[in-house]
């Protein structure tokens, strides 16, 4: 595969995912992607709807044992819900969930944040700007695989091979702009 075609299968890393689907690379994106196995759309859209956080976009049901997609709001301000979500709530006994948050801050301020769940549990929280600290409250089972392979954070394409190696590890799905299906009439209406 040509280092083209990978660089623009982990890019939505850079802008947020929808930015990334409309080819808006300076939107204001505030979504999150989850990547999510051993349960099914069906679920996950009802967890975050319960949550308040109704998916704006998603790729299409998964077969058994395969990577399903789902795209949602980090917030709700229609609510005042500033809150991150529990994710554990979506991860039920022998599902999975990777969880990407491409802007934590929409100024930028700060890199992206990854977060592996497994059976209802979190196994790894990623913060891209230390991507290989693992501690008691902030648990990291990739931090050896990250810390091996060496990644340079100076370097401009960092947070798309960090994303990269986290995708090809879990042999995640490429993300690709026609995987996504998205709700548009639900985007328009939440703010």
């Amino acid at each position: 595969m040509a280092t083209d075609t990978v660089l623009r299968m982990t890019d939505w890393i850079n802008s947020g995912v929808i930015a990334w689907k409309e080819e808006d690379r300076y939107g204001d994106d505030e979504t999150v992607l989850v990547y999510f196995k051993g349960t099914d759309l069906t679920a996950m859209t009802a967890g975050l709807v319960a949550q308040h956080r109704p998916p704006f976009a998603y790729g299409h049901g998964p077969a058994s044992g395969e990577w399903g997609v789902i795209v949602h709001h980090m917030f709700n301000p229609s609510r005042e819900d500033f809150d991150h979500i529990d994710h554990r709530r979506l991860c039920p006994q022998g599902a999975e969930l990777m969880v990407f948050v491409p802007n934590p801050c929409i100024a930028k301020g700060h890199g992206p944040h990854a977060y592996h769940y497994k059976d209802g549990r979190i196994s790894s929280c990623i913060d891209y700007e230390d991507a290989g600290y693992d501690g008691e409250y902030w648990p990291n089972r990739l931090a050896p695989l990250i810390t091996a392979a060496g990644l340079d954070c100076e370097n401009d394409d960092y947070e798309e091979q960090l994303t990269r190696l986290i995708c090809d590890h879990l042999g995640l799905p490429p993300l690709t702009r026609d995987t996504l299906v998205v709700d548009r009439a639900l985007m328009a209406s939440y703010f």
